[in-house]
């Protein structure tokens, strides 16, 4: 190939790996480490936790994604002559599309090295004490160094060791879990019977009211928390957005021949599958033993260790609390500042959900939690200490919950959660849960290494441009995107697997219309291609961002599309009129954050902002289908201009 970067691009096109079978294998071991974000696959056990069966869709999604790859955009890649996805849509429609197609890709990696980094950031804070500036900027040297000077060659053998890493991660603990739950045996074939005994749990909590409808759901119940409509388009972003990721479609048509792309596909999806194996089973055990734990009725006073690692972190919370939150507002106080407004002003600094969650705290909680940071400042009591003994018992108490014991109604851990919290629940000793997380920092940054080297790709493009100083220019640029996403993660975004999904969307939006479709097609146009890229990513970046932003505006302009409920209509024409006839500057404000709150939905409530109750997330749904309309209808109107160097 004509124009090809040093260092990792170089290896994709000049450097393919042999055919042989066993060196087929290897490349489908290696791929496998680096097919998905790290963040996806090890929140995977969380999500099926947090929603049962609905959210296996995730996992289902991801190995289809990468069949899809492999079967079918690689080899069309390859077959246009192109190793990489630039390269590819350059041969066959020219410089405007490859252009726009990097656009695209730029906007798809950002947002997911930001929650990379943001994970990354979680892992060496909590699992090993670094401060968060520091795990940053040694994760951003790392990746930066990893995908600038590795050869081909020893990256393949990183990803081989990711691999390992994360099959360790889901393995390690599900074994354990299982020990201790079953005794000796395969994990896996008792699975049934856990299944049994979590039904008989639920029945209890229930029984006994220790559970919130609104974020409990009967583990092996279908459709519970996603109705059939929302599958599918969660289905169709993650299988779709993964098979257009520049970094795996890479790495897979990378072979000389397209039967032997496609066996490496093959073996790519063969070792997914077996890591997507463990997380059923990996999900179920750990709800077993935090459900036994909530039957019991385990006194808040003695809360089990295996929370601290996640409330420390803030991916799981009591009665709205978190370790997290006591360290933030601790350091607020510290500062001299108490008043609760002003504390709130302070979170907002720390991380995009703590004000949230401190304003919605009742104001006695709040002074509890402030009480107890005053005590940890003075080096009266540890943060541990301070959070049993003086903020759960009036987050309880304002909760209700006045025996003051740990319930499904108290407890919310996110899908990062539940990684955090799996040492401490299988009983991994502590030397091994130093070396759990240290693993999974590992597998995470290679995957973030993987990413960049799928972001240097995008310049690979046989332009006119003089390519004497190019590549050192494009290594720049594309570390100026990796710095760029450490430097967001600075801000720890939250609902990280929510971004990953966005970002899914908009790829499958924005890119599998034009190589699926239009590699193969051969009265596809660049015409077509290009406004094909720019309905299908337009509208899906419209549908996200316009409900995120500005959720009331979403809603009042595409009312008639939205599914919300009369109630929900009633209370937002209620909000509004408030918001707007307030008699005061104050309640106008709190009446129009109320309505944009409403309008976006929350956590435990759909929104009004949304066509056909579609979430956010998954806005590609819109986008593709257009994105594909729009590519046959100017195709068939404009004329056809003759591909570059195809291979047939």
């Amino acid at each position: 190939m004509s124009d090809v970067l040093a260092g990792p691009e170089g290896a994709v096109a000049d450097a393919p790996v042999s055919e042989g079978s066993g060196s087929l294998i290897l490349a489908g071991i290696s791929t496998a480490g680096i097919a998905a974000p790290a963040v996806l696959l090890l929140s995977l056990p969380g999500l099926v936790f947090v929603a049962g069966f609905d959210h296996l869709a995730y996992g289902l999604g991801l190995l289809a994604g990468v069949v899809l790859a492999g079967l079918l955009i690689a080899p069309r890649m390859r077959r246009a002559g192109g190793a990489t996805i630039t390269d590819a849509l350059f041969r066959r429609f020219g410089r405007a599309t490859a252009i726009l197609a990097a656009i695209v890709i730029v906007f798809v990696v950002l947002p997911m090295l930001a929650v990379e980094f943001t994970f990354i950031g979680l892992l060496a804070e909590t699992g090993l004490g670094l401060p968060l500036i520091v795990a940053l900027g040694g994760a951003f040297v790392l990746s930066a160094a990893g995908a600038t000077l590795l050869t081909d060659r020893a990256f393949r053998w990183l990803s081989v060791l990711a691999y390992l890493l994360l099959a360790a991660s889901l393995l390690v603990p599900l074994v354990l879990l299982a020990l201790k739950a079953h005794g000796l045996g395969v994990p896996h074939f008792a699975v049934p019977e856990t299944l049994t005994s979590i039904a008989t749990l639920e029945e209890k909590l229930v029984e006994n009211g220790l559970v919130d409808f609104d974020t409990f759901s009967v583990h092996a119940k279908p459709f519970a928390r996603l109705t059939g409509l929302d599958l599918f388009a969660l289905l169709v972003s993650v299988v779709l957005g993964v098979a257009v990721l520049p970094h795996l479609t890479a790495t897979l048509a990378a072979g000389t021949r397209r039967s032997a792309i496609r066996l490496s596909g093959a073996w790519t999806a063969l070792f997914v599958m077996l890591l997507l194996l463990t997380v059923p089973a990996l999900a179920a055990y750990a709800k077993l033993a935090i459900y036994n734990a909530v039957a019991d009725g385990t006194p808040l006073a003695s809360l089990p260790a295996w929370l601290e690692a996640p409330l420390k972190a803030g991916v799981a919370h009591v009665h709205g609390t978190s370790l997290a939150m006591l360290d933030a507002v601790a350091k607020a106080v510290g500062a001299g500042v108490e008043d609760p407004s002003a504390i709130a002003d302070r979170l907002a600094l720390h991380a995009f959900d703590l004000e949230e969650r401190w304003r919605a705290l009742a104001p006695e909680t709040q002074e509890a939690v402030a009480a107890a940071a005053r005590a940890i400042t003075a080096g009266q009591v540890t943060a541990w200490e301070a959070y049993v003994s003086t903020v759960l018992p009036a987050a309880a108490t304002a909760a209700g919950n006045e025996a003051a014991t740990l319930s499904q109604a108290a407890l919310v851990i996110e899908p990062a959660g539940l990684l955090l919290a799996l040492p401490a629940l299988s009983g991994v000793p502590g030397v091994g849960a130093v070396l759990f997380i240290a693993g999974l920092l590992v597998a995470a940054i290679v995957a973030v290494v993987a990413q960049v080297r799928g972001l240097m790709t995008i310049a690979n493009i046989d332009t006119d441009v003089s390519r004497k100083g190019r590549p050192l220019l494009v290594s720049i640029l594309v570390l100026a995107v990796v710095a760029l996403a450490a430097g967001t993660a600075m801000l720890r975004p939250h609902d990280l697997v929510e971004i990953i999904v966005a970002s899914l969307s908009l790829a499958a939006a924005g890119l599998f219309p034009v190589l699926a479709l239009g590699l193969a097609w051969r009265r596809a146009t660049a015409a077509g291609a290009v406004l094909a890229i720019l309905v299908g990513a337009g509208v899906t970046l419209y549908y996200d961002i316009g409900i995120q932003v500005a959720p009331a505006a979403f809603y009042r302009t595409w009312a008639p599309l939205s599914n919300a409920s009369e109630s929900a209509i009633e209370e937002f024409d209620a909000l509004e009129t408030e918001a707007s006839e307030g008699e005061s500057d104050e309640a106008k404000a709190t009446a129009l954050a109320s309505l944009e709150t409403l309008a976006r939905g929350t956590a435990t409530r759909a929104g009004l902002a949304n066509w056909l109750g579609i979430d956010s997330a998954s806005g590609g749904v819109f986008g593709l289908p257009l994105g594909l309309a729009v590519l046959v209808l100017v195709s068939l109107l404009t004329s056809r201009r003759r591909a570059r160097d195809a291979q047939p």
